[in-house]
């Protein structure tokens, strides 16, 4: 079995969305927790037209982390995703990724590609090729949580997610989430490998008002999981020459836009790995509480 956990919050049509594209999938043996951090009902009329799927209606406060905890602790499949609740799911995907895991048992994480419905990258450039993934080149094969799916004695080692980092989380750390989860994966020994012809469908992440209102937020909390995990000088330099010197391209080209957003970028990983608690790492919830 497959479990699904969707944590979400003020999305209704996205939902529905989501949950149409699961009635369509092959693969049948799959569960669905919808983990709801609504203050009021809004959930239960799209719930009730989805009939065929096998839904638990969880609730939750609000924190991304903590909802998705909510969901690891009653999880009953083999494996287990973490969809968004904007995201939505082609025919073949669960076939295609319970395949996958039964003929790569050396692997414990799947990363896959995240696309628009034209079928563009929906997010952060990730490599072009199938490959397996180390610490270094994490933040480049995951583009984002919805594109994760992982074996159930990864969470049984790793336990829950850190509910001092991601959206919602009474820090300022408001993402990174994924990053930690996958970084402690790799400290029990788990492999993980990227496959870029599997695809979760995703809206486009570039938008104009999303970028001037995260970018700064989302690399700190990069900077700050890259200090967690004592990252070297050198692939934080690395880093930090991209996103100043793509700043720099962009200003002499005279988009002032993009290069905001590559300063910004930058300025916040910065930040985030000068001044970032080491000790954050260690604040993740045990499933048993």
């Amino acid at each position: 079995m497959i479990s699904l956990i969707v944590a979400t919050l003020n999305r209704v049509t996205e939902l529905d969305r989501l949950l149409r594209s699961l009635e369509e999938q092959s693969y049948r043996d799959f569960e669905v927790l919808v983990v709801d951090q609504n203050p009021d009902d809004r959930l239960v009329p799209v719930l009730g037209l989805h009939a065929r799927l096998l839904i638990r209606h969880l609730r939750s406060e609000r924190g991304l982390s903590r909802a998705r905890n909510v969901g690891l602790r009653v999880a009953r499949g083999d494996i287990i995703a973490i969809p968004d609740d904007d995201c939505w799911y082609p025919q073949e995907l669960l076939a295609t990724v319970a395949t996958w895991f039964e003929s790569h048992s050396e692997f414990g994480l799947l990363f896959t590609a995240l696309r628009t419905a034209e079928n563009t990258p929906s997010g952060p450039k990730t490599p072009a090729t199938a490959r397996r993934c180390t610490k270094s080149d994490v933040s480049t094969c995951l583009a984002a949580s919805a594109a994760l799916f992982m074996r159930r004695s990864v969470s049984t080692a790793v336990g829950g997610f850190n509910e001092s980092l991601g959206i919602g989380a009474a820090s300022k750390y408001q993402a990174g989430e994924e990053r930690d989860y996958v970084l402690r994966a790799h400290q029990h020994g788990f492999q993980f490998w990227y496959e870029p012809s599997f695809t979760v469908h995703h809206p486009p992440f570039g938008s104009i008002e999303r970028l001037k209102k995260t970018t700064y937020a989302y690399a700190l909390s990069e900077g700050c999981v890259q200090r967690m995990y004592r990252y070297p000088l050198h692939k934080v330099g690395s880093d930090l020459i991209r996103s100043f010197g793509g700043a720099a391209v962009r200003l002499c080209q005279g988009d002032w836009f993009k290069a905001s957003v590559y300063a910004l970028r930058g300025a916040g990983q910065l930040v985030g790995y000068i001044s970032g608690p080491r000790d954050l790492s260690r604040r993740a919830t045990p499933l048993g509480q």
